[in-house]
């Protein structure tokens, strides 16, 4: 399984575009709506997982909203790791013109407001991030900074956890990977 994530990274990362990754609306084989692109994605995000680069932004982005949409457009709505993984790699960029995409991944659906964690918000730093909103005229201004400042108020220590528990959940290693996870993986593709 760790061979195919490898080879569907490479691929994506010889394309200057992405369209076999982006979110496309779909029916399983029992009718169901489901993201025809989900499982290619899944392997793509598995791979940066192990070779993250800081020189892929534009990519992290890319797949971050498609993750974002994909959650969006979600019939039953829900989470999962593979869009969790697509905002920890995002995060790691530390920018804080991403907060809007971090947003859209926290508030994709009820589920996903409930389930990714807020400091993802705020990993530039929370003063910087705080007024870089402030100053914006973006329609999520007053949702996002409603949620940074309300209890528990997001502060740079929980960032800092954050990063280092994000570090542990999906480690940069595929043998640290705690058992069964390749199993699991293995399943989710079988669907998609």
């Amino acid at each position: 399984m760790i061979e195919r994530a490898r080879a569907a990274l490479a691929g994506a990362r010889q394309a200057d575009t992405w369209p076999d990754l982006a979110y496309v609306e779909d029916r399983d084989p029992d009718g169901y709506d489901r993201d025809g692109n989900a499982g290619r994605r899944a392997l793509v995000l598995w791979g940066l997982q192990y070779d993250w680069r800081a020189d892929e932004l534009p990519f992290h982005r890319f797949l971050a909203e498609q993750e974002a949409l994909c959650r969006e457009n979600a019939p039953m709505g829900g989470a999962g790791d593979e869009y969790d993984i697509a905002g920890y790699l995002l995060a790691r960029h530390r920018l804080v013109e991403d907060v809007w995409r971090q947003w859209h991944l926290k508030n994709a659906n009820s589920d996903t407001y409930y389930a990714y964690d807020v400091e993802a918000l705020a990993v530039a730093g929370v003063a910087e991030t705080v007024a870089y909103v402030l100053a914006s005229d973006h329609p999520d201004r007053d949702d996002v900074l409603a949620r940074l400042l309300r209890e528990p108020v997001v502060t740079d220590e929980a960032v800092t956890r954050y990063f280092t528990r994000k570090a542990q959940w999906y480690p940069a290693d595929p043998d640290a990977e705690p058992a069964g996870t390749w199993e699991q993986r293995a399943e989710f593709l079988a669907y998609w």
